[in-house]
Order: C-alpha cells, then structure tokens, then sequence
C-alpha cells in the first residue's frame, strides 16, 4: 500500500463485531448525532459506511457477502429468549446452545445488533433494519417490565449486581459474584444499541441504552474507590467506551463520570505511566480498556488518556505481536520480545486483534502515518481475512503459529443451535473503514 503524503488512506477492514460510538465509531465530518464535539484535534475523518462500497468479486466483498448470509439465518427470538426470562415474559423460542446457555448469555445479542446496523449501513438491505428495530423493541419492553432500566440476559444477575450495590464484592479475574465477567456482557448489549442508533437512526436504541447507563449509574455510585477498584479486577470489556460515547451523544456530563469510575489501578494507572503492565496478562480483557481511553481522549482531550492509548499499542505492537499482526498465546501476553518460544496451536486471538484494529482505526484519526496503516493492513489482511473459510463462511478462532499446526477451532464445524462469542467477534470483522484528510480525499489503495 502506498501513502502519499497521508493526504488521505483508505483501509478497508472487516465486519467488526463492535463499530461506531460504543463499538467502532471513528469521527465523520459535521455528525449531527453528538451533541458534544471532538475535544482533541482530529486529523482523518472517516467516511460515511453509506458512501463507500466495496467492488464486486474482492475478497472482503465476498467475506461480507457470506456473513450477510450468516447474519439472516439466525433467529432474533433464540437470541432474546433469556431476556424475556429474566424479564419474566413469556419466551417466544429456545436459547441457542454454547455461552449463550451459560454465563455470557446476553453478549451475542449485543454483537448481533451491531453487525446487523453496521450490515445496514453498508448494504442498504432493509432487511436488517428491520431486525434492528423488532430486536430493540423487544429489549424496550423486557426493560419495561423490570421497571429499572436495566435489561439483560446474565444467569442470577440481579443476585450479582444486588451485591454490588451493597459493596458485597468477590472478584477474580473473570469471576464476579460468581457471575462470568458480567460487565463484559453488559457492555456489548449497551454497545450494540449504540450502533443500533447510530448506523440505522433508531432512536428508541438510545432510549434503552441511556436507561442502561443511569441504571448502572445509580448502581455504583455508592461505592467507594477501593470498592470499584475490587470489583474493576473482573473483566469489564470497554465499559468505558460506551460510556464516553453516551456522554457525546447526549451531552450529559454523568455518563462521562461514571466512564471515568471504569479505570483501574493495576492495567491503566501503569500504562498511563508508560509501563508495561501488559505482560502475562488477558490480552482481550485488556484491549479494550486502551480502546475506550482513545474514545475518551476524543472526545475529552485528556492527555492520561491519550498516553494509556498510545502507549498500548507502541506495546502490543511493538512488544508482543507476531508476523499477522495478532498477538498471545491461549488468549494471554507473554514476556515482553518473546515470541519465538511461544508458538502454540493457539496462537493470536481473533477477539484481540479485532480489538487492535480498533484502536489503530481511533489513533489514525488523531495521528495518521503509514505505521498505523501498516498494522492495519497487514493484520487485517494476514489475521481476519484468514479467519473465515471463504467457502462455507465458518471461522476460526485461534490462528496457530506453530511448525505444522492445522488451523483448527470448534468454530468451523458449529451448527446454528450452538454459538459461542468468537464467532461474533470475527463475524463482525467484514465491515470496513475508510480515512480521509481534513481537506483532501484522494485514495490510494
């Protein structure tokens, strides 16, 4: 690919499971759908998804083309079933299989709204709109009848959550209150009607996640630093994304507090100082924090943020990539610059490159130069695009780096009734973004 003079990049990328304020939201010119306006000095706006197609018979052409497929013969009803449970509603069809009858249950019908509003937003197929809007109408009225603005799927979580709000706390590193990693699930059902607003104009979407938002709000606001500190330990996905992203959406100042309370001591503080505290830890437990303090810095100018985004991907990159450009080894970072002695059957995660391209996609804006784009393209091309079988559509998970290891993942070989968060997280990888310069737009593929 070449850059000239970075007046404009464009980089196609794909289906991102999170895209647009809450999952992959990248600055357009003159957005009427914020209320607050970029803080920091944004360098490269993206492109409306609507102005861009991709060219017919392109492989990432064909990557979306498979998943539009896939997206249309999943069952809304299946995906919502554990949410009129928990809302005491009538069920209308059975839970899919996989982690959506466990502990995560929830999280896929938040990656499904955004792949769904990003399909619309890209294809134009009404289609998926009319998904989006019977999917967000069904979360209105389960959050209706709960009568407290939250709406989710989670096993016991009103036991969890009650807990929380007494400063009752047990936490692990995916453990809360026995729950899997609830505030992971929490943030891809409210990221989810983030992009359901944004990419096809629901406002009903926004209602129910800013619900969610004074929900959680008054959840926590009892608790003391050292009590969020303790809960902050279990992962949290990118609670401070979607948060900061609310706050610029609607302008209310709150949202961009309680965004701020999802900041931990252990991860950020040290990245904020420039120290790697990346190492040996859950790569895409931890990604996501440094892709929420880029939004922030966006939309808040803080330079606290600005260092903890920059300097985790001069990290990860720099540090604990390999050749793809995805990174770990089953899911985790190892020593910093060892990669060689760490090659395995489960090599580079989808989920954290996906992830990484986020990020990268949010630092472009600020600082665009060919080492971003670089990264980019090579990971999107070398990592995502090898995921999906590009005959039957499937995935793989892991990406294997080891001498003679096949590229082998559960994922291939799943029927429909069972689905599991990675194959959201790399369905969603067959969109793509497109840069341009503050005042030219020429591209250069």
């Amino acid at each position: 690919m070449h850059y000239q003079k970075l007046t404009a990049l464009i980089i196609p990328f794909a289906l991102s499971l999170m895209t647009v304020a809450a999952q992959t939201y990248i600055p357009v010119k003159n957005d009427s759908r914020f209320k607050i306006k970029p803080a920091a000095d944004v360098q490269a706006y993206g492109f409306a998804m609507t102005d861009v197609k991709l060219a017919p018979g392109s492989p990432f052409a064909h990557a979306q083309q498979l998943d539009a497929h896939y997206l249309l013969e999943l069952k809304p009803d299946r995906l919502l079933a554990r949410f009129y449970k928990n809302a005491g509603l009538p069920e209308k069809d059975s839970v899919y299989g996989g982690w959506e009858s466990s502990g995560l249950s929830g999280h896929t019908l938040g990656h499904y709204l955004s792949a769904t509003s990003l399909m619309y937003s890209t294809t134009g197929n009404t289609v998926f709109k009319q998904r989006v809007d019977y999917i967000v109408g069904e979360l209105a009225r389960c959050q209706k009848a709960r009568k407290t603005g939250y709406v989710g799927a989670i096993p016991n979580e009103d036991s969890i959550f009650g807990r929380v709000a007494k400063g009752d706390i047990q936490s692990g590193g995916f453990d809360l209150n026995g729950g899997w990693s609830p505030w992971y699930t929490v943030h891809k059902v409210m990221a989810g009607l983030v992009d359901a607003y944004l990419y096809t104009g629901n406002q009903e979407a926004l209602t129910v996640v800013t619900k969610m938002a004074d929900w959680a709000d008054n959840l926590l606001k009892p608790l003391s630093d050292a009590q969020m500190q303790k809960m902050l330990v279990c992962e949290y996905g990118g609670m401070n994304d979607v948060l900061v992203n609310i706050y610029a959406i609607t302008g209310n100042k709150k949202y961009l507090n309680l965004a701020n309370r999802f900041f931990d001591d252990f991860v950020m503080l040290p990245l904020s100082e420039r120290k790697d505290a990346l190492q040996n830890k859950h790569a895409n437990t931890n990604i996501p924090k440094g892709v929420g303090s880029a939004s922030q810095y966006l939309w808040v100018g803080s330079g606290r943020d600005s260092t903890i985004a920059q300097f985790m991907w001069r990290t990860i990159v720099g540090h604990h990539s390999y050749a793809n450009g995805g990174d770990g080894s089953y899911e985790y970072f190892g020593t910093e610059d060892h990669l060689s002695d760490r090659l395995s059957d489960d090599n580079t995660e989808t989920c954290a490159s996906y992830n990484m391209l986020k990020l990268t996609r949010k630092l472009f804006t600020l600082h665009p130069s060919a080492k971003l784009g670089d990264y980019y393209e090579r990971t999107l091309t070398d990592h995502i695009l090898a995921t999906q079988q590009p005959e039957t559509g499937m995935f793989t998970y892991f990406v294997p780096l080891r001498m003679g290891e096949p590229r082998l993942s559960v994922i291939p070989s799943i029927p429909l009734p069972v689905v599991w968060a990675r194959v959201w997280k790399i369905m969603l990888n067959m969109e793509r973004a497109y840069f341009s310069r503050v005042r030219t737009a020429k591209l250069c593929l």
